[in-house]
């Protein structure tokens, strides 16, 4: 696992982290169907360097974060409303622990740390890791993160309503940089009642939660 070489870097000022959602979407449906839930698809991605089978400690912050600007620049950010972040929050313990996994607090050095959030712009390419200034432990202004082993995907960028979730090392910091080595997305979290998009919350993350690596 430490044997780590190839490292696919993604600046948050340069080409920025995008994403290959939007790029499944297109042309799934010929016959352009009427309920939003019917183009709902998770995307995940992952590692191959790490060992998603061994039994792990996690952190969770309490909320997810709303991201509405590439460059961060306030004291703290904004937040998702509590419906919706308490449904991916939950539904991430969820299915974490049912793989054995432990929740900890941040400062008692979990083996990964779990980044919810959602944004609140169209095609944004990248967003400062500022956003998680106040929750990521040891955190330090400049940081960002890597793709150990693996391309996050490629798409024209962030969508309105598109939720991601990142698991990261944060043990493992070298030269600034975060491991990043799993993530999902999906898209169409701001459209459709509360209820709806609750329930297509958690059957988008149950779905990511259902590929590989987990599913092995």
């Amino acid at each position: 696992m430490k044997n780590v070489k190839t490292k696919y870097k993604i600046g948050f000022r340069h080409t920025g982290m995008m994403i290959f959602l939007s790029l499944l979407l297109t042309g799934c449906y010929p016959d352009q169907p009427e309920r939003v839930e019917d183009y709902d698809v998770s995307y995940t991605n992952y590692s191959p360097e790490f060992d998603f089978s061994v039994d792990r400690s996690y952190s969770l912050p309490e909320r997810v974060i709303l991201i509405d600007d590439g460059d961060f620049s306030s004291d703290e950010p904004e937040y998702l409303d509590d419906i919706f972040a308490d449904a991916i929050l939950n539904n991430i313990r969820q299915n974490l622990n049912s793989l054995g996994w432990t929740e900890v607090e941040e400062e008692d050095l979990p083996d990964v740390v779990m980044l919810p959030s959602a944004f609140d712009q169209t095609f944004l390419y990248y967003y400062d890791f500022g956003y998680w200034g106040w929750y990521y432990p040891g955190y330090f202004p400049g940081w960002g993160w890597y793709y150990p082993g693996y391309s996050p995907g490629y798409v024209s960028g962030y969508r309105v309503g598109t939720v991601l979730v990142q698991m990261t090392l944060p043990i493992e910091n070298e030269d600034d940089e975060i491991p990043v080595v799993w993530l999902a997305t999906f898209d169409g979290l701001l459209e459709g009642s509360d209820r709806s998009i609750s329930e297509r919350i958690d059957r988008n993350l149950d779905q990511a939660f259902s590929h590989p690596p987990f599913n092995n």
